[in-house]
């Protein structure tokens, strides 16, 4: 079997959108629709090097207008976080009432027990045991924590 010019483009250009799955970013498709326009000079036997050229003028024309369309639309939203960064903002519940020395006390979040630190020192009497407090931040292995009522008035 002799494949043609159009058909040897297309083919290409199928190769490179089908590749696009596993290299994200929207690079190989833009090729992938580069060599489409290829393929069309192809098909009306325009010549090697003007198929060259148009794949080339089309598949950089859709990088620099389409691909940041694509972008823009498969990856709208926020980022997911994970790991501590993922803690911050959700609720724990005080399985350790906080010392009021220290202000230190253990929470539990997700299943897993923490060490706290609560953010202000006068709040200590309001985070024992059963109470909900809320994540600021993580520092190290230690959450830092406010009791809810607080976050509720702010």
């Amino acid at each position: 079997m002799i494949w043609e010019n159009w058909q040897i483009w297309t083919a290409i250009g199928m190769l490179l959108l089908v590749l696009e799955v596993v290299v994200p970013g929207f690079v190989l498709a833009c090729l992938g629709i580069g060599c489409f326009g290829g393929a069309v000079a192809g098909f009306f036997e325009l010549g090697i090097a003007l198929e060259l050229t148009i794949a080339g003028v089309i598949g950089l024309l859709s990088f620099l207008f389409l691909r940041p369309v694509a972008l823009r639309i498969g990856f709208k939203g926020s980022e997911r976080v994970s790991g501590v960064e993922a803690l911050i903002g959700k609720e724990c519940i005080v399985t350790e009432t906080f010392d009021t020395s220290t202000g230190l006390g253990r929470c539990k979040i997700d299943g897993d027990d923490w060490r706290a630190k609560i953010t202000e020192s006068n709040n200590q009497d309001r985070l024992i045991e059963g109470h909900i407090a809320i994540i600021e931040r993580v520092e190290s292995n230690t959450l830092i924590v406010y009791p809810k009522s607080i976050s509720q008035t702010s």
